[in-house]
């Protein structure tokens, strides 16, 4: 069991805290006036966790320039649904999910090891859900099934999956077509296969698939079979603090409409998302989405000039800042993918790679880590 907490960080909450006692008010960040977001559907009612006042995020620490510390080769736990590395034994699949509110609430996020949330056009986020064959409960549905970006391809191409979309943008349609990395799948070319659609909901939000019909295509495909043992990341067992150091974490991608979260909660050392305030819920089970691991990574966008969808580009290869969240505890971290090629991965403020707590990951890539909120 690991306890990789540094003292910055707790002399960092410590100075949080004296802030509060002090009566010192909290910080807010002026947001530009951006395009509102259609209205979003009503999820399912349940109880919210009451909120408090926010705290400022962590001063960010500088990149490390070092190399970082070797890690083992293969993981050092695996299961509950862990995207561990050296324990692949089938080829993931790399899902495109809709996330316009017609969308809500999407099935089979649930079931996914990580799930990569990021902008795509007018403040609307979209989802990436890494799913493994056999290594936790078969999701019977998953979608809405949507486009696809190039940033999105060049994360998948770290994971050697099999990327299940439905169209996207001309380079990210390009590069998913031509690169050996991944194995593409076209839903809009599938005639009802693989995917179907759901009557109950207007297209283009009512695509869906399943693990049954992914597990098929890879099959006749002959592309079951994983292809590289160097994927995934490095677990571990963590019992939760007997003090959590964050239990509320919020964020938001363009404006506060596109507001997003997590609710800590030590009894199943588990984070419990919030999407706009409401409990993020699944569409099959009604159930909360919750996750083991929460990164917030800091990834720079922009306009692309002249696009007449406003599409919009994420710098994806390089490295950033991020910070870390697992059984109550917050690390300040860099992540790193040097190429498309490269595997994505993340390092803790001594330059060693993290070690996540065994379970499924949700990484949220947002413009600026100015935009997180933190509450003890």
């Amino acid at each position: 069991m690991h306890d990789r907490l540094l003292p910055r960080r707790v002399l960092l909450l410590a100075g949080v805290a004296l802030l509060a006692a002090c009566g010192a008010p909290p910080v807010v960040v002026q947001v530009p006036t951006a395009t509102p977001a259609p209205t979003a559907t009503a999820l399912p009612t349940a109880t919210l966790v009451p909120t408090a006042t926010l705290v400022p995020t962590a001063t960010l620490l500088p990149t490390p320039t070092s190399t970082p510390t070797p890690r083992p080769d293969v993981s050092l736990a695996h299961g509950d649904n862990s995207f561990a590395r050296g324990f692949l034994t089938q080829r993931p699949w790399m899902v495109m999910i809709d996330n316009h509110p017609q969308a809500y609430p999407q099935s089979g996020l649930d079931k996914a090891a990580i799930v990569f949330e990021g902008l795509a056009e007018y403040g609307i986020t979209r989802f990436s859900a890494i799913f493994l064959d056999g290594a936790g409960e078969a999701a019977a549905e998953i979608g809405p099934v949507r486009s696809t970006r190039i940033y999105f391809v060049q994360w998948a191409m770290g994971f050697q999956p099999i990327h299940v979309h439905a169209g996207g943008s001309p380079d990210g349609l390009q590069l998913a077509a031509t690169t050996a990395r991944i194995v593409n799948f076209e839903a809009l070319d599938d005639a009802g296969r693989y995917t179907w659609r759901d009557g109950r909901r207007a297209a283009p939000h009512n695509l869906y698939t399943s693990a049954e019909r992914l597990r098929a295509l890879a099959a006749e495909r002959g592309v079951a079979a994983p292809v590289d043992q160097q994927a995934g990341l490095l677990f571990d067992h963590y019992a939760p603090l007997d003090s959590p150091q964050v239990r509320t974490i919020d964020y938001f991608f363009l404006d506060q409409l596109s507001r997003a979260g997590f609710r800590y909660d030590p009894a199943s050392n588990t984070y419990r998302r919030v999407m706009r305030g409401q409990p993020h819920v699944d569409r099959v089970t009604g159930l909360q989405l919750q996750t083991r691991n929460v990164v917030v990574m800091e990834v720079p966008e922009r306009p692309r000039p002249g696009d007449d969808k406003q599409r919009i580009d994420q710098e994806v290869i390089g490295s950033g800042a991020a910070r870390i969240f697992f059984a109550g505890r917050m690390l300040e971290a860099t992540w790193r993918k040097p190429t498309a090629d490269a595997p994505l991965r993340f390092y803790d403020s001594a330059d060693q790679e993290v070690v996540f707590n065994v379970g499924p990951i949700w990484i949220a890539a947002i413009p600026t880590l100015e935009r997180l909120s933190l509450q003890p």
